[in-house]
């Protein structure tokens, strides 16, 4: 019993030195200088861009279309004559609409701030930026990841 409880103290002893011997995997602040040069960045940067806007793009069609939908049902509806055949159905579908113009319009907002971040003229912005030895923002070097460094210039 004494013996193998000795031998489980070396075993912990020897993990914790190797441990603290084996080098350390950069931050990821530090992609952008540790393996990688200014080039490689901004060919990642590139690819995050690129990535992020289609995103974007997605937000953007799918909250128009929502809004434009709800709001010519809502008008479809109000210059029908449903409201005094059959009150029950037009309140339902007004509601429907109602839901529809909230989610269209939270999907719309959402898909802006995404392109005030990763629109052309904030990819613009940084790279002459970084170009001219300014660091990246801080919400760019927090999304950049390893795999943005591994593809190929287009």
């Amino acid at each position: 019993m004494f013996r193998a409880i000795l031998l489980l103290a070396a075993g912990c002893g020897l993990a914790v030195n190797a441990a603290a011997q084996a080098p350390t995997a950069p931050l990821h602040s530090d992609l952008s200088t540790a393996r990688y040069d200014r080039a490689d960045t901004l060919r990642a940067v590139m690819h995050l861009f690129v990535q992020r806007s289609k995103a974007t793009r997605g937000w953007l069609q799918m909250g128009t279309s929502t809004v434009a939908t709800a709001a010519v049902e809502k008008a479809a509806l109000a210059s029908s004559g449903m409201k005094k055949r059959d009150k029950s159905f037009y309140e339902a579908r007004q509601q429907e609409a109602n839901g529809d113009l909230l989610i269209g319009g939270l999907a719309t907002t959402y898909g802006l701030f995404r392109l005030s971040r990763f629109g052309p003229q904030q990819y613009q912005r940084v790279t002459e930026a970084y170009e001219q030895g300014a660091p990246l923002p801080a919400y760019l070097t927090r999304k950049l990841k390893t795999k943005y460094f591994r593809y190929r210039p287009f």
